[in-house]
């Protein structure tokens, strides 16, 4: 870094930009708190001098800490586990050490922990999701610390993924339902305004009913947390309308077996009067009763993936490639070809 950034600090960034030091701080912890025209010029500033906090931009780059942050935004779902566990081993096989951070699915919260990522200075960061402020993968290029984004393919060549694509995963579920003879498909997904793997998948859904001609209904389609109290909820509305679905497709393994819990409530039973087809394949969905079919996510060889691309981008200098694993569909006792007629009311 060049002497003169040495004398950047947040009280000159403040005079330059027009603002005052606490417009600065907000902008940097809580960028939602300021007007975005104001908050636009602010981080230019900041990217432009690279800027730190605590002066810690002078010694950033002559440093290493041995250390790679992971973001997820959940710690309750166990297929994070599993993708933790695969960093983690081929980070300690490395002499790397992994910290984790939860953004619970707010982009305020992943924003802080991106910028005190950078201020702890650490050699990659590996990030869940692709969509964020562009500022913040700004910010990282600016201070070279390689990243990678997981679960969700990255439509730019500057922003490399490793994941599997959530669209034909999503697709091929959604297909199969079709082709065991299901006309009335229900979907319980993610909140798509904060989760664009859940967007993804709820667009293949559409997709695949329009290529077969299917009109799509709202009634049977419900956004909901990654609850299994909330997809109970949500299943237990839908297959209590007078015309309910013959087919449940849920985009995460949570909300299928709380579909499959309020079913056997309501004594509907799974798959005689509906099919469900979840998404992860967690280990419960093969002991449950019925077994769950399921989406298999490559979950441990993504976190593989991701660990030796940053590891070859810090201590190799190898720029990180973008690549694409592939799922599997597994079927099991939870589907089975539609009945001729729906269930009576």
């Amino acid at each position: 870094m060049k002497d003169t950034q040495k004398s950047v600090t947040i009280r000159w960034l403040a005079q330059q930009a027009g603002v005052s030091v606490a417009t600065i701080s907000r902008a940097l912890r809580h960028p939602d708190a300021v007007a975005p025209q104001t908050r636009e010029r602010i981080l230019k500033l900041v990217n432009r001098h690279q800027f730190v906090p605590d002066g810690r931009a002078a010694t950033f780059s002559s440093k290493r800490t041995g250390v790679v942050g992971l973001i997820v935004p959940t710690i309750s779902n166990s297929i994070y586990a599993e993708f933790t566990e695969a960093i983690q081993s081929r980070l300690q096989a490395a002499d790397l050490s992994l910290l984790i951070a939860n953004a619970n699915y707010s982009a305020e919260i992943e924003r802080d922990i991106i910028r005190k990522l950078i201020e702890s200075r650490v050699e990659g960061v590996i990030l869940t999701g692709y969509k964020r402020d562009p500022e913040l993968y700004k910010l990282l290029r600016h201070y070279n610390i390689p990243f990678v984004v997981t679960w969700s393919t990255s439509p730019k060549a500057s922003i490399p993924s490793i994941s599997f694509d959530n669209r034909l995963a999503a697709a091929e579920a959604t297909e199969m339902l079709i082709k065991l003879g299901h006309q009335r498909i229900g979907l319980i997904c993610g909140m798509t305004s904060i989760n664009d793997r859940a967007a993804q998948r709820l667009e293949a859904y559409r997709s695949v009913l329009s290529r077969y001609k299917i009109p799509f209904d709202a009634e049977i389609v419900s956004e909901q947390p990654f609850e299994i109290e909330m997809s109970a909820e949500a299943a237990s509305r839908i297959v209590s309308l007078t015309n309910p679905p013959t087919a449940l497709f849920c985009a995460n393994d949570i909300q299928a077996l709380g579909a499959l819990f309020a079913c056997q409530r309501l004594k509907i039973r799974v798959p005689n009067d509906i099919s469900i087809i979840g998404f992860d394949d967690l280990p419960i969905t093969r002991v449950v009763s019925p077994p769950l079919s399921s989406v298999h996510v490559p979950a441990k060889r993504m976190g593989h993936a991701a660990a030796d691309a940053l590891i070859d981008a810090s201590r190799k200098n190898i720029p990180v490639k973008s690549q694409i694993i592939g799922t599997e569909l597994i079927m099991r006792s939870s589907t089975m070809l539609a009945a001729p007629t729906r269930r009576p009311r």
